[in-house]
């Protein structure tokens, strides 16, 4: 551990102090308005000092560089400054440190210089002790640069939009963040629109990235059997339809019951049975109910019909439940057989697979 020395205090020129490459802070324009508006009304006497490190013949800055741009753009010829004595690898982890205990971290950046420090030999343990940050926080913040270069100025873009620095609409979290690193490269831009545009909060990001993922998985899953033969053409699109939706309903133990059968029809109506015939608790499979109790008689050789999903149905036949009635458009035609009078007909909310009990 570096012992750190008293610095040296003084009024440095403006114009000999150079960025530092390694800076991993960033501010919206929002943010940096009030910054140079607050080092207006308060001088050069008024502003904190930056801390400096020598090089050459002039001073890199460690910590304080949009106070240094600040003070440029509005004419100081000088600035007030700590002189420190460190390394160019002491710059770094000071730098980000100091950052880092503010929340001012632009997390792309940080991952470029995590990442490098990887690249050059370190663990991610090494890295974590020599940052002050947990293992799972370094190994997160690396995988920030699988990140496309479309996906980061969509993240800064929302951060640069913010409206208020107390209140901001919405804004990109680490754990956000997060979330996206986890996606496929393709469908990661999708999702950070998805969560800026329904405002989620990082847990929701999160179960929403967990569902796609777990969807992905199964669907996958299906795919493979289907093109083994051990699950026919028809089932395979109706499981499919149900799990892009809810990906919740797939179990190992039906799907194997369902690839023992080995006959197509009695494959369908094992697979309607297992996974439509208790779903109406989860909201997601219905029984329909007359729209009205006047409208139960025919209308052109087909009644109204009202679903749990909040569709409208012109069935044709009667089918009598005693679900309560919903709303919501719009119509679809369902052949009622003489057979299916007086049974419950069941639809899941795919609108592919109808069921009668």
């Amino acid at each position: 551990m570096k012992t750190w020395q008293k610095c040296e205090q003084s009024y440095l020129p403006v114009e000999s102090l150079l960025p530092n490459p390694h800076n991993p802070n960033r501010m919206s324009p929002c943010e940096y308005e009030a910054l140079k508006k607050d080092c207006m009304e308060k001088g050069v006497e008024g502003l904190p000092a930056i801390l400096v490190v020598p090089r050459g013949e002039n001073f890199m800055i460690v910590d304080g560089e949009h106070r240094w741009k600040a003070a440029r753009e509005l004419g100081f010829e000088k600035i007030k400054a700590e002189i420190a004595s460190l390394s160019e690898d002491e710059v770094k982890v000071e730098c980000f440190k100091r950052n880092y205990q503010r929340g001012r971290i632009d997390y792309f950046k940080a991952a470029e210089l995590l990442r490098d420090e990887k690249e050059k030999g370190s663990t991610i343990r090494e890295i974590a002790e020599k940052y002050n940050l947990s293992v799972y926080m370094v190994d997160c913040i690396i995988q920030f640069s699988r990140f496309p270069e479309a996906v980061k100025d969509f993240v800064r873009h929302t951060e640069d939009s913010t409206q208020s620095v107390s209140n901001p609409d919405f804004r990109f979290t680490f754990r956000h963040l997060v979330s996206i690193s986890k996606l496929p490269q393709d469908r990661m831009l999708q999702f950070a629109q998805l969560f800026r545009d329904r405002h989620l909060s990082g847990p929701e990001a999160e179960r929403e990235t967990a569902l796609f993922l777990i969807r992905q998985q199964f669907l996958k899953i299906l795919e493979e059997k289907a093109e083994r033969g051990l699950l026919f053409p028809k089932v395979a699109e109706m499981l499919r339809s149900l799990l892009e939706r809810n990906p919740m309903l797939y179990s190992e133990e039906k799907i194997k019951m369902l690839t023992d059968v080995e006959d197509e029809q009695r494959q369908e109506l094992l697979a309607k049975k297992i996974f439509l015939e208790n779903i109406g608790k989860q909201a997601s499979l219905y029984s329909i109910a007359p729209l009205s109790s006047s409208r139960t008689a025919h209308d052109q050789r087909s009644a109204i019909f009202r679903c749990g999903c909040g569709r409208v149905y012109r069935v044709r036949g009667k089918v009598f439940d005693e679900l309560d009635r919903w709303r919501i458009p719009p119509t679809k035609v369902i052949e009622i057989r003489q057979e299916h009078v007086g049974k419950k007909l069941y639809i899941n909310y795919a609108d592919m697979v109808s069921f009668f009990e």
